[in-house]
């Protein structure tokens, strides 16, 4: 009787393996590319949400200066939070690719709005984000400064939430 070792991806092949999957899918079946992602909302309390996305549940309330009970971020710094994620997905997804180590990802956001809009206070005055920002750091080895314009270039372009 023999035994036969297991082949383990690691965490790069493991990503690079699903995503190549899923473009081979797409080239094969262009409306395989489509996604529509769906959420589901309710408020129960006050201001506090109860939001189910896919099987997920989260909370979702206003501080307590806004009218909430602050039991879970606002939606605004859930948009933030959304635009980080999404950043650092990128980031490994394609540095993966264009292979570039990376031991670590960060990414830090900032908003700034006026609730003069959100208040109903100013009739010129935008209720969303008047600016956004980030900071990206990125822990790797890799010195080829030309893959790492790549990588920044790409970060920038390709990432879905930044594209809203």
């Amino acid at each position: 009787m023999s035994i036969e070792s297991a082949t383990i991806e690691t965490e790069d092949e493991y990503i690079i393996n699903a995503v190549g999957k899923l473009a081979a899918q797409i080239q094969v079946n262009p409306k395989a590319a489509i996604m529509e992602p769906s959420v589901n909302s309710e408020l129960n309390e006050g201001l506090k949400a109860s939001v189910s996305i896919r099987n997920f549940e989260l909370t979702v309330d206003e501080p307590a200066v806004l009218g909430g009970t602050n039991k879970g971020p606002n939606p605004v710094e859930l948009v933030l939070g959304a635009l980080a994620a999404c950043k650092e997905i990128v980031v490994k997804a394609y540095a993966v690719s264009l292979e570039i180590p990376v031991k670590s990802v960060k990414v830090h956001t900032t908003g700034k709005l006026d609730l003069k809009g959100f208040l109903n206070l100013g009739e010129q005055t935008r209720p969303g984000f008047n600016e956004v920002n980030y900071r990206i750091e990125i822990d790797t080895p890799e010195t080829d400064s030309e893959k790492l314009e790549q990588l920044r270039a790409l970060t920038e372009s390709k990432c879905p939430v930044h594209d809203i």
